[in-house]
């Protein structure tokens, strides 16, 4: 109330010094108001001198009375007196309303335009606001009809541009998003058209309050009213679609703006680049980002950094470096940020030397390292495994004086254990307490591990002591890598101790923890321990028990128990269960070494039913298996069975087939396989071409058992046997001593025994040493055509090269002699 008063008589002082009247001379018994003061219009324009001349003080009944026989003329006429003086128009307009005038809309019109033509937006929003503010008394008019009065009223048309964005800025205060795009289209039916500013304000606040769908809305809305948005409601609406993820919708606006007129600045076009980015629409921002390039439009260097990250997420490094060059050539200065994500990524390629050449373009830009860097290219030796380039730069970097955290420390004291230097290592971790930093868990996992693996367990033991008194509290991993320790030691007991502790200090072993334990009890021969805490764990029962059955099936392989292995992983298959991928590999390759070419496949049969593929070698293996037993049967399906399942044959695969073919007698399937082979593109080797060698021998024994004549047999056979031999040198791939040893049997047992002759000298010039196949093939040729004493020459020159007698050559021997 007395802050109503003040006001009040503030409005009465500015009147009286209008009209030269002073308030100090009016009675005290008389409230002075506007109302009175503007009763005889010429008053608001009297040149009297007189001092004492003011406006007589009447009662309240009069003013009252005179304040309803105000019309809508008369106040209109006194607010364009009072125009330039809007603040005491706005209390004259409140005084007629206070003392029983009813304001229609022409007078709120007139106030409306003073108000707007004096750029007093304040006034006019706290008028606007009590005009749409839903009230009790019925408040003002509405809003519709009143705007329509402006627009015909008005004396300026920036004045209605000003009073349309202060109704706006009041209206959201009062409404809704959706409300206020309702107010937007219903003002522009009436040909008020809100400005550029008064869109934006509406789509901030739709941003702000309703998220993308009602900006949407509003955009959708002011397209189809045909109204002017500018770069400014471009990023709105692109930036709330960003924030929802919405990147394709975004660019679809954008595109539309962009041809409607809309010219965004470099914050616009970097704003846009950065939220395709977060959005991850890195093919779309790169793209906009090259075409921005080619016109000549300029966008701030965090666009282009942006861009590189992204690119350089993707292992898309080209592109990344050759942004980087276009960001230099176009006078941008060289930062941190893109070198920074080259080096990372190639980091994780694990090329070394991208790594050191951006890092010393880097450094003659003048630009200084920062300790993220410096882990990135420490990792990358690691991963190179260039151990003592980590220690090397690390050393460079610590002299250098940049600051080293505790990431490069690990890094570091991991490259001192991998090279057994853990004089070095222990002597880093004291430097970091020296330093103020408070080394970790993984700091002394570090230096246990060094020291397991030097077999030096007492050091592991007194490292995790002094761990233990450090407050910091060990992890499964470093138990894993204690009892892994214990177990190549061949200390079993010191391994059932620590598995205590772990559990009497509240961490609770797990699948990996046991299946380190066993895997190291079974590699050190202690396969009963192995056995008596496999079967302690797995009654007591653990989550992820398959780890530890894997760790059990590699302990019978690796101690030669094959048929244990085979026998638990059946168990465990009939539980539902599989052991992990590599131990089924594994005991798919014993079984299939052992003969067992049927379990190998029960292996196979099982992972397939569990959804697990095996690879290309586990396959190779059992195809192998079947040919060594002549199934070519199952050889063949279970081929077929690998290409359905995605992998590509080899030509180790093919051969192993072609190789099975012709060991039992099937020659045209072997060959039908190698035209399949090379129509594939795949390259035949020596190896193929041998095995069709022999197999073209074996055939051709196989005919003289059928009846027919040597002279044909040997014809054919040396035909066959030059295909190949062109073919191999059309692919410029050379015989072997294998090859070499084929081609002589087959020569000697066509009755060529000068070309075979020629063919062992000439595997001599090539230095190519024979064997004793090579030997004996010879020496059989010579017995057979009755050359003893050139079949004894060539077997002395066997025993002199060193090369042991074996029972087949001695036999040869017996026989022709």
């Amino acid at each position: 109330m007395l802050l109503s008063r003040l006001q009040h008589r503030k409005c009465v002082a500015e009147c009286c010094r209008h009209v030269r009247a002073s308030p100090a001379k009016s009675s005290a018994r008389c409230c002075f108001s506007v109302l009175a003061a503007s009763a005889q219009p010429a008053d608001y324009t009297s040149s009297s001198d007189d001092a004492d001349e003011r406006p007589s003080c009447a009662p309240t009944e009069t003013v009252q009375r005179r304040g309803r026989g105000l019309s809508s003329a008369r106040v209109v006429q006194n607010l364009q007196l009072l125009k330039r003086r809007p603040d005491v128009a706005l209390a004259y307009f409140k005084d007629t309303k206070s003392v029983g005038f009813s304001h229609d809309l022409s007078t709120y019109a007139e106030i409306i335009d003073i108000l707007s033509s004096s750029g007093q937006s304040r006034m006019l929003f706290s008028l606007f606001r009590e005009i749409v503010l839903p009230t009790t008394d019925g408040g003002g008019p509405e809003i519709l009809p009143l705007m329509d009065h402006l627009k015909r009223t008005c004396t300026a048309s920036d004045s209605l541009v000003s009073a349309t964005n202060c109704l706006v800025t009041a209206y959201i205060t009062c409404y809704d998003a959706q409300d206020t795009i309702g107010l937007f289209g219903e003002l522009c039916r009436l040909g008020v058209v809100p400005s550029v500013w008064a869109c934006n304000v509406l789509l901030k606040f739709a941003a702000d309050r309703g998220g993308s769908e009602i900006v949407l809305s509003a955009y959708d809305q002011m397209k189809l009213l045909r109204l002017t948005l500018d770069a400014h409601a471009l990023g709105i609406i692109t930036r709330s679609l960003f924030q929802e993820k919405k990147a394709d919708k975004a660019f679809e606006v954008w595109v539309e703006m962009i041809e409607s007129g809309a010219k965004p600045d470099i914050s616009g076009y970097s704003s846009f680049l950065t939220g395709l980015c977060d959005c991850g629409k890195i093919d779309l921002a790169y793209a906009i980002l090259q075409e921005i390039i080619r016109e000549g439009i300029q966008v701030d260097a965090m666009a282009y950094n942006k861009v590189m990250d992204g690119l350089c997420k993707k292992m898309r490094l080209e592109e990344a470096e050759k942004l980087l060059e276009n960001k230099i050539r176009l006078g941008f200065t060289p930062d941190i940020y893109g070198y920074s994500y080259l080096i990372r990524s190639y980091c994780k390629k694990g090329n070394i030397l991208k790594v050191l050449d951006h890092y010393q373009a880097m450094e003659s830009h003048g630009l200084q390292t920062n300790c993220h860097i410096v882990s990135y290219l420490l990792q990358c030796f690691t991963k190179v495994g260039m151990a003592s380039h980590v220690t090397k730069y690390f050393q460079k970097f610590r002299d250098s004086g940049v600051h080293l955290d505790g990431v490069l420390y690990s890094i570091a004291m991991e490259a001192y254990c991998k090279l057994g230097n853990m004089d070095e290592a222990v002597k880093l971790l004291a430097e970091m307490k020296t330093d103020g930093l408070a080394p970790d868990r993984i700091h002394y996992t570090c230096l246990i591990k060094g020291y397991c693996s030097k077999g030096d367990i007492p050091n592991a033991q007194q490292v995790f002591e002094e761990m233990l008194k450090a407050n910091v509290k060990p992890d499964v991993v470093t138990y894993n890598i204690m009892a892994r320790g214990f177990c190549r030691s061949g200390l079993v007991t010191e391994v059932f101790d620590l598995l205590d502790h772990m559990q009497d200090q509240g961490l609770e072993p797990n699948s990996l923890t046991y299946g380190v334990a066993i895997d190291g009890f079974c590699r050190r021969g202690n396969l009963s321990e192995a056995e008596v805490l496999f079967n302690i764990v797995e009654e007591r029962g653990i989550d992820h028990i398959e780890v530890l059955y894997s760790s059990m099936v590699c302990g019978y392989l690796n101690s030669g128990w094959t048929d244990h292995a085979y026998m638990l992983f059946l168990r465990v298959a009939n539980q539902g269960k599989l052991v992990d991928h590599f131990s089924c590999s594994k005991l798919i390759n014993d079984l299939c070494r052992d003969g067992n070419a049927q379990g190998a496949s029960n292996v196979c049969s099982t992972m397939l039913e569990k959804n697990a593929v095996p690879d290309l070698i586990s396959y190779s293996k059992l195809i192998a298996a079947y040919c060594q037993t002549g199934d070519m049967h199952n050889a063949r399906l279970w081929f077929h069975d690998m290409i359905q399942r995605g992998h590509s044959a080899d030509v180790i695969v093919y051969t192993v087939l072609m190789n099975g073919y012709c060991k039992v007698g099937r020659m045209q399937e072997a060959c039908t396989l190698f035209v399949q082979m090379t129509s594939l593109g795949i390259k035949p080797d020596v190896v193929a071409y041998t095995v069709l060698l022999d197999g073209n021998l074996k055939e051709d024994l196989q005919k003289c058992w059928q009846g027919i004549s040597k002279e044909r047999r040997s014809v054919l056979l040396r035909a066959k046997q030059n295909q190949l031999l062109s073919s191999m040198k059309e692919m410029e791939i050379e015989p072997d001593v294998p090859c070499y040893t084929v081609l002589i049997d087959g020569q000697c047992k066509a009755d060529y025994l000068e070309e075979a002759r020629g063919l062992f000298d000439e595997m001599l010039q090539k230095g190519l040493a024979p064997d004793l196949h090579a030997y004996t093939a010879l020496i059989n040729g010579y017995c057979s055509q009755g050359e003893i004493a050139k079949a004894e020459d060539l077997f002395q020159e066997m025993v002199d090269r060193g090369i042991k007698p074996d029972v087949l050559t001695f036999s040869v021997l017996n026989q022709k002699s």
